[in-house]
């Protein structure tokens, strides 16, 4: 959904027009009586709120990245949306990123859950802004920074230009269309679904990035077929995981049960994940856990985890593979298999129970960022026990 109520559709044919809801257009410039696009180097869309200080929407479901004032963006927002259709192939997810700019106050904090549609702030007059309106964009994965700009100051600098003759000459237009997308046009692409036929016709200056996307093409469901374990029923919320785990032989069950609702072992964790991964195991070699016996199916797992530093063992020498394992605990594990590089250090309070200080901050944070898990509530619940 658009960000903004508007009194019309972004029409890139007709975009004179409509100058009253769109001052400045995508690739555009300010130059007054030109509204084309491909005239300047503006990666977004300039839209004037119907009425004064009008709310501003999440235009997908995402995670907010940045919420903060600068001098040049005033109030701003970046929210990140995975899995979404990509604009030129929408067959294929990506990554996108949606920056909304001179705010006038903010309604979310960083690292909330947003859904499409929910209010995250006010349209306002803050910033490098000579007007009440809202700056929007929305910014590729790849882009160095978000939101993106095709210049800096020192460039228009070199160039021998000001801001906005830098825009109007197009410095870094080239830039600006390999690392944005026309963020209307994108929008009116999903909620249409009309790539199909083509979509809304759009000026020959604009590229293939701006063209509308449909959405995902629909299929037939199919039952899920049942687990082949008697208490797992095929109506089982998470019976197509536990498929999937059988079918790769990575569990096996106890008796013919999985035991969904009983707690799982950080040993058994472990072998779940490093299955799911593909991991490599550490045979033969040293026993690097006392409480491990070196024979055991056990030792394998927690070996290859102290190797490849998914964990740590306790201070005492053990590692407790027959414990129960915490949340806090289980991402850790989680994180540390699939994402191998360091995780960025936290310098604010993610979850209301997840103080910064704590060991397990930057999973939490980690966590929730990436959207693994999705929370009722801004708790994290760090030593809850997880079940299998």
């Amino acid at each position: 959904m658009y960000p903004l109520k508007t009194k019309a559709k972004y029409d890139a044919n007709s975009l004179a027009s409509t100058t009253n809801t769109y001052t400045t257009v995508y690739l555009g410039n300010y130059v007054a009586g030109d509204y084309s696009e491909g005239h300047g180097s503006h990666p977004g869309v300039d839209i004037v709120p119907v009425i004064p200080n009008d709310v501003v929407f999440a235009c997908l479901d995402g995670v907010v990245q940045v919420a903060q004032n600068k001098a040049t963006e005033g109030n701003y927002v970046v929210i990140k949306h995975d899995n979404v259709p990509d604009p030129v192939n929408p067959k294929v997810q990506t990554t996108l990123y949606s920056c909304y700019l001179h705010l006038l106050e903010l309604g979310v904090t960083v690292g909330q859950l947003v859904s499409e549609g929910d209010v995250i702030g006010k349209s306002g007059n803050t910033g490098n802004s000579t007007g009440e309106h809202l700056h929007f964009q929305i910014d590729r994965a790849d882009a160095p920074f978000h939101p993106y700009w095709p210049f800096s100051f020192a460039e228009a600098k070199e160039a021998g230009m000001g801001f906005f003759e830098a825009v109007n000459k197009g410095l870094g237009l080239d830039k600006a269309r390999k690392y944005t997308v026309n963020p209307l046009l994108y929008l009116d692409g999903i909620e249409s679904g009309n790539l199909s036929s083509g979509g809304p016709t759009v000026s020959s200056t604009v590229i293939a990035s701006t063209i509308p996307v449909s959405d995902t093409p629909k299929t037939t469901s199919t039952p899920t077929p049942s687990t082949g374990f008697t208490d797992v029923p095929a109506s089982y919320p998470y019976a197509p995981a536990i498929n999937a785990l059988k079918s790769k032989n990575i569990v096996s069950g106890n008796n013919g049960k999985f035991l969904p609702n009983n707690t799982i072992t950080r040993a058994e964790l472990l072998k779940m994940v490093f299955g799911a991964a593909g991991t490599t195991l550490v045979t033969g070699g040293p026993n690097y856990f006392s409480d491990v016996d070196s024979g055991s199916w056990q030792a394998p797992y927690a070996n290859t985890a102290k190797v490849n530093r998914v964990i740590g063992g306790y201070s005492d020498g053990t590692f407790k593979p027959n414990n129960p394992i915490t949340r806090a605990e289980a991402f850790k594990i989680i994180i540390n298999t699939f994402h191998t590089e360091a995780l960025d250090s936290v310098s604010f309070q993610v979850f209301d129970d997840v103080p910064v200080d704590v060991w397990h901050a930057p999973y939490a944070n980690f966590t929730k960022t990436h959207n693994l898990i999705r929370f009722a509530s801004n708790t994290f619940e760090p030593n809850k026990l997880m079940t299998r």
